[in-house]
This record gives structure tokens, sequence and C-alpha cells, in this order.
């Protein structure tokens, strides 16, 4: 064996000797959902099992959408499984004070993910936003928000869960406000930015740009990104944004996970406040 090719299948192997358990990762978001009030709860779908959080509470339903997680061990190799190890989407829920908050986490992720029979490696990278994966999401917002179908809905997704969420605005009609964080929304341009194999099981968000015309935008980016350069969202959003109710915000020092978390009510604010005043 090369000695390269060697060095490579020892680092490989010291990655999943360190990273924690799928239990360890779960009970990290359990405990991050339990001191923000937000119970457990697993939507069977029709498609796939998906690991929710909630806050039941009146007004606007708030819903985060988690990012793609843990789906790869390195640029060209899968991991066995996506349950993010630091799940950011679901801390950002966790600071958020609305009374209806909605977490999400990915199809596969999470134990509902691991025990389901339909989950294969496709579904956490070349198919991640599969027709199927948006239609669980979609019929889990679906089971929480019940008998009230024109409650109005705000869409959150971080990273990947970003893609999702602008998928699920597209023909969705009690989407309020979607917002999205260090999104990769230009998926054609984000593979060929970072040499990545392209997404062909993967729905595009710009397919569906003219159905979301009316409906209201923030996209933040990390001037620091690395993951998901700022002109990868920026390309994206241009062409998916309002002319009169839409907005890019780019914090200069920030990354692909700093600090978005620390900032976020001060972000969620803004965010609120600018949709608010749109024309």
């Amino acid at each position: 064996m090369p000695r390269c090719a060697a060095a490579a299948l020892v680092l490989l192997a010291t990655v999943a000797a360190c990273t924690p358990s799928g239990a360890t990762r779960d009970e990290t978001a359990a405990a991050i959902a339990r001191r923000a009030h937000l119970a457990p709860l697993i939507a069977k779908g029709d498609h796939f099992d998906l690991q929710l959080y909630r806050r039941d509470g009146s007004g606007s339903l708030f819903i985060y959408i988690e990012g793609d997680g843990f789906a790869f061990l390195d640029p060209r190799t899968p991991s066995s499984d996506p349950t993010p190890l630091e799940p950011l989407a679901l801390e950002l829920a966790a600071t958020d004070p609305a009374p209806a908050v909605l977490y999400i986490g990915r199809p596969c992720q999470f134990a509902p993910g691991r025990s389901d029979p339909r989950c294969a490696i496709e579904d956490w990278t070349d198919a991640r936003f599969s027709r199927g994966a948006i239609l669980a999401i979609d019929q889990a917002i679906d089971s929480v928000v019940g008998p009230n179908p024109h409650r109005p809905l705000v869409l959150i997704g971080y990273s990947g869960g970003g893609v999702v969420a602008a998928l699920i605005a597209a023909h969705r009609k009690d989407v309020a406000l979607l917002i999205t964080v260090a999104a990769p929304l230009d998926l054609d341009e984000w593979a060929r930015r970072m040499d990545l194999a392209p997404l062909s099981g993967s729905l595009s968000p710009l397919e569906g740009r003219g159905n979301l015309a009316r409906t209201p935008q923030i996209h933040f980016a990390g001037g620091h990104d690395t993951i998901v350069p700022v002109d990868v969202t920026r390309k994206g959003a241009e062409q998916l944004m309002p002319p009169k109710s839409g907005q890019m915000i780019v914090l200069p020092e920030f990354d692909h996970r700093c600090c978005w978390v620390r900032d976020w009510p001060a972000l969620r604010g803004a965010a609120l406040h600018t949709a608010a005043n749109a024309p």
C-alpha cells in the first residue's frame, strides 16, 4: 500500500475513534433542548422518520431546520452517521424566545434516523436534498401545524438546512418569512467552488425561485466562512429574493459556526424588524 494511502487510513481511523457515539450526540441535543423547554417528538413519515423538538405555544411558529450534520469524515469519505456533533440549528432554536418553536432534524440523523431502514448513505451525500427528504420535513411541519393551516410560519435553516427551508418555502402558502444562515443556496456554484461532486440526487432551490417571489427573505452569511463562501450564498440569494422584501446580511467576522449562536437573539430581532418594515 502506498505510504500516503496508509497515512490516510490511519487518519480516518483516528477520526472515527475520536468521534462521539450516536447516543452521546443524541444526549447532547436532548440536553440543549431540555434547557430551552423544548420537548422531544418523533415524526413518523412516509419517507423518513425525523427527530423533532417542540415548544407548543400561540402565535407564529418558528421552525429551525438542521444542517447537513456529520455527513463526511473528510471531503471525500462519507460518515456512517450524519447526526451532528454540535447541532447548531438546535442551539439557535434554544435561544428563541417565541412561545412556539419547532426544531427539525434532517433525515437519517439522531436515533430515529439510525433505526430507519429507509436510510442510505446517499441520503446525506448526493441526495441530501432529494424530493423524499423535502417531503418528509414538509410532512413533519404539517403534523405540528395540524388543524391551523393559516398559522404564519417563519422558516429558519442553517447551512444545508437553509437549502431545505428554501425548497419548502417555495411551495407552501403559510410561510411569512424565510431566514437562512450560511446556506449554499446555489448548489451548482457551491459544488464548483468547493471542488465537490455535483449533488445529482438533490433538488435545487433555484428551480423554484419563481414561487418565492412573494416570500419575504433574509439571508445571513459569514465573511470568513470557508465552507459556504459568501459569494455562493449571494449568488443564490440574488436569484431567490423578491426585489422589495429580500435582504442579504453579511457578518464580516463570522465563519460557518462562529458566532451565530452567540449573536442569534440580536440577529433574529434584526431579521424580524427588517421583514416587518419591508415595502
